[in-house]
């Protein structure tokens, strides 16, 4: 002796579409009768909460994945633009880099020149020569300054004689 649910035994009597929920009130003639209509099962799949709810959710992931996908779109522009800057200043900054190398190689090599012992043998030797010059044009001029008192000291001597 079976008692039907009225909505279930409603739904029977009546031929009108059976929810998901009330499989479980269904009898086997019932259910082998279900299971023979594919169309029914497929309907009552698709209307089930679970079924409805996990459309929903991917509906909204979907949307989720849109607006995303958008944004992404917005920020491709400036992300590109800000590549292509940091890829120019990178070659900017390896060219100074080259440069400031080849300065302080300049620098290393000038500093070792002019570290104090080499500097007072460089100064030692320029004086060395600067005085050397310097005798070299003392005697010249002296001796021209004697020649030169000597050539007055005549042409006075003969103006005088002149006289």
């Amino acid at each position: 002796m079976t008692h039907a649910n009225p909505p279930v035994a409603a739904a029977r009597n009546s031929h009108s579409p059976v929810k998901m929920e009330t499989l479980r009130d269904l009898s086997v003639k019932e259910l082998q009768e279900l299971q023979g209509n594919s169309e029914e099962i497929q309907r009552l799949a698709l209307e089930s909460t679970e079924v409805q709810e996990l459309q929903l959710e991917r509906e909204m992931a979907l949307a989720t994945n849109r607006s995303l996908a958008e944004q992404n779109l917005e920020f491709q522009t400036p992300l590109e633009t800000g590549r292509t800057n940091l890829s120019d200043r990178y070659q900017k900054l390896q060219k100074l880099a080259e440069q400031c190398q080849e300065q302080k190689a300049k620098l290393e090599k000038f500093s070792t020149a002019m570290q104090p012992g080499t500097l007072l043998n460089l100064l030692q030797v320029e004086g060395q020569r600067i005085e050397e010059e310097s005798e070299f044009f003392q005697l010249p001029d002296s001796h021209l300054c004697l020649q030169g008192k000597k050539t007055n000291h005549i042409e006075n001597h003969l103006t005088s004689a002149r006289v």
